[in-house]
């Protein structure tokens, strides 16, 4: 027994110092292990049995292999597998490799690369970096859909050759067939993808588009044409043309560039898209209308940053039309803004601000001459100081803002310089806390081309001195008895400001949103700027309460000024103001109730209820609202509508639905809604979405949006458009494709 042993590995060592000591064309050395190695009539090396080849990360596995020392080949005749030095695995049978294993020939290949993705064909060939398969399907699905007795991927792509280029990561197929759940959907006489590993990006074209659009007897054709520029490692660049023509209808181009690039603490983005018409030879305007969008960030040093952002373009809703689904599609207006903001000026907490900004109106109704301009804006806030046992700080601001023709409202042309001064103090006393809080504005203002009481002032100089006072107490306590989880905090708060009202010399440009809330109603200057300014004698009251999961607040102002300006924009008629109050829970599920009381007419002028709760089933959202008001008595606005969504957890371990609507109580009609399902297992994916708009009015019919999206791995998404149409206005369908999202798609 023990000479056996000895005998084979005498064998083992003979075998390996064959092959080790020849240098055949400078190749890796290999070695082999088997159960039985022998030598056959042409002096073949023949291992039998559990057999292994080994020539650096590379192994073959086989049950036998054949080693030809002259031809330097490694014949396989029965079924093997291969594992290459990336972790992607071969199998197949009846083959040959060389023997550095980058040159081979076998039959019934089975390739599973190390994302997962698979390759399966009739035969391959292996020239270096390239795999050459023939009569190929191609596959990234784990998943399986079984079809009877056969069993198939959710989606394949079959071709007449398939090239997979190991080195510069493609996948390259001719006459390629995609099948859906083993269904044909479409034909391409060839297509080049970039292969499953490829993990840096690379120039080419990106996969065309194609549509056809039918007008009564007419054709026309749309054809665009994507090409992905990379320029280095942190630029990239997506130029793609679109044509038009055919029919008689439309023969203009459009062209769209997509510029990306990463800096140096931030990022630097810029959409241009322009339409032409090259071939209209007696056209001497070749730009039709073009719009602009760009993003800049970056941070300037540790201190200061820079943010830059535009849209513009050369004629109204030309966004709109070329890119519907961008967020400034439904701006009213488009605009220029740069910002530099910067800290730790002289002190580690102050902040400046330097905003310039210019409007372009996106609504036909508008006139572009009455869109301000604001150039610049600079704000600058000391930060806190302590001095005496008091808080100090205040704010610089400056603008200039002016337009090309003045308002009913606003001046042509406005300037301000205003200094706000704050100072706090706190004082614990009585086991209360009590706040003394001041703000003293001074503001010199200066206007061209106001109307003032029909009359235009040319120019106009105005110099505002304006000191608000302000005590609060507020004295938390518990009722440990009844109620040892809940504490209550009564809060007062008394303002004293000069009663002297807004001028209507002063165009108010900073302060026109603003809102009677819970949010601001202790504030000193209750406008959200100080174009305006809250001439306001009041005493505030209110009760706070709170837990651990329940919070609870109730307020109301009582005006001893009868011309408080805020107090009359608000929609409060008398010196005592609208009760105030907000409710939350906040445990297993989120619910909260806000509102509204006019104590003197006795009604609800505000309120809402809003509920949110994650169950297993998913995550479930109504919220309701009501508002009113009343003009001698007579409820001239009257709006009470329900808001409702729904988005399931998966169920069928890939699906999802969805749901959202608005419900109008008072018309009784759900105004909108939308219904989604979507699927997304490790490879495809597909979105179905129906949302309608629903009018008052009887001659205005719904509008209906149903789309359609699938999404295949590596190969990106095709959105239909608008399927809800007419019988006619189906023949004008198009797909549009996106870009490859492969976050999407389920981790396995």
């Amino acid at each position: 027994m023990n000479k056996k042993i000895n005998f084979n590995i005498n064998i083992y060592f003979v075998i390996f110092f064959l092959i080790l000591i020849p240098n055949f064309n400078n190749a890796k050395e290999i070695l082999i292990y088997a159960d039985s190695i022998t030598y056959d009539e042409q002096e073949n090396i023949v291992a039998r049995g559990n057999a292994k080849i080994f020539q650096k990360n590379k192994l073959i596995v086989s049950d036998l292999i054949i080693y030809n020392k002259i031809d330097e080949k490694i014949i396989l005749p029965s079924q093997f597998i291969l594992k290459d030095e990336n972790n992607n695995y071969y199998e197949g049978e009846n083959g040959f490799f060389y023997k550095n294993l980058n040159f081979a020939e076998f039959y019934n290949p089975k390739i599973m690369l190390n994302d997962g993705s698979r390759l399966i064909g009739n035969k391959i060939k292996r020239d270096g970096h390239v795999d050459i398969i023939s009569k190929g399907v191609y596959s990234p699905c784990k998943s399986r859909i079984k079809i009877a007795n056969f069993v198939c991927p959710t989606w394949q792509l079959e071709g007449e050759k398939i090239l997979h280029d190991n080195k510069n990561l493609f996948l390259y197929q001719k006459h390629s067939k995609m099948r859906l759940i083993n269904t044909p959907i479409f034909y391409i006489p060839y297509i080049v993808t970039p292969s499953p590993l490829r993990k840096d990006r690379k120039s080419g074209f990106l996969l065309p588009s194609l549509s056809l659009n039918f007008f009564d007897t007419k054709t026309s054709q749309s054809n665009s044409f994507p090409y992905y520029f990379n320029i280095s490692t942190d630029k990239e660049l997506l130029f793609t043309p679109t044509f038009n023509y055919g029919g008689g209808i439309d023969s203009s181009q459009r062209f769209n560039f997509d510029y990306n690039q990463i800096l140096s603490g931030g990022n630097f983005k810029s959409d241009l898209t322009f339409d032409s018409n090259f071939e209209n030879k007696n056209n001497n305007k070749w730009l039709n209308d073009a719009s602009l969008i760009t993003k800049y960030n970056k941070n300037l040093n540790k201190n200061y940053r820079i943010k830059f952002d535009s849209a513009i373009e050369t004629s109204k809703n030309y966004i709109q039309i070329t890119k519907p689904n961008d967020k400034l599609s439904y701006t009213n207006s488009l605009s220029t803004n740069l910002n530099i903001e910067g800290f730790n000026l002289k002190k580690f907490d102050d902040q400046l601000s330097l905003k310039l900004n210019f409007y372009q109106t996106n609504q036909e109704n508008e006139d572009n001459k009455t869109i301000p301009i604001v150039l610049p804006k600079i704000k600058y806030f000391s930060g806190y100081t302590y001095k005496f046992g008091n808080l100090h700080n205040y704010t610089l601001e400056f603008y200039n803002i002016f337009r090309e023709k003045s308002t009913e409202v606003h001046s042509k042309n406005q300037q301000k310089i205003s200094h706000k001064y704050n100072v706090k103090k706190e004082l614990l006393n009585f086991n209360s806390k009590i706040s003394l809080d001041t703000e003293i504005y001074n503001q010199a203002f200066k206007t061209e081309d106001k109307l003032i009481n029909d009359n235009n002032h040319k120019t106009g100089t105005y110099y505002r001195f304006f000191p608000i006072f302000g005590i609060s107490t507020e004295t938390p306590f518990k009722i440990n008895e009844y109620l040892p989880n809940l504490t209550f905090n009564p809060k007062i708060n008394l303002v004293v400001s000069p009663g002297a009202s807004n001028s209507n010399r002063i165009s108010n440009e900073d302060s026109t949103n603003n809102d009677f809330s819970i949010e601001n109603i202790y504030r000193l200057n209750r406008f959200t700027g100080n174009d305006k300014m809250d001439n306001s004698k009041r005493i505030t009251y209110g009760l706070n309460s709170y837990s651990d999961f329940f919070k609870s607040s109730i307020s109301q102002t009582y005006e001893f000024t009868k011309n408080s300006n805020f107090h009359k924009m608000q929609g409060n008629d008398d010196n005592l103001s609208d009760l105030l109050g907000s409710f939350e829970y906040l445990k297993d599920d989120e619910m909260s109730y806000n509102f509204r009381y006019d104590l003197d007419d006795s009604y609800l002028k505000e309120q809402s209820i809003s509920y949110k709760s994650d169950k297993d089933l998913g995550s479930f959202k109504l919220s309701y609202l009501d508002q009113n008001s009343k003009v001698n008595n007579i409820i001239s606005k009257d709006t009470e509508t329900i808001n409702y969504s729904f988005l399931s957890n998966k169920f069928a371990n890939f699906s999802k639905i969805n749901f959202t609507g608005l419900y109008d109580l008072k018309e009784e009609i759900n105004k909108e809604y939308t219904i989604g399902y979507s699927y997304f297992d490790d490879c495809f994916g597909i979105n179905i979405d129906f949302s309608r708009k629903s009018y008052k009015e009887d001659n205005l019919k719904p509008q209906d949006i149903l789309t359609l999206m699938f999404s295949f791995k590596n190969i990106g998404s095709y959105k239909s458009s608008n399927l809800a149409v007419s019988e006619n206005d189906k023949q004008d369908i198009e797909w549009d494709n996106f870009n490859i999202e492969n976050d999407k798609f389920e981790k396995n």
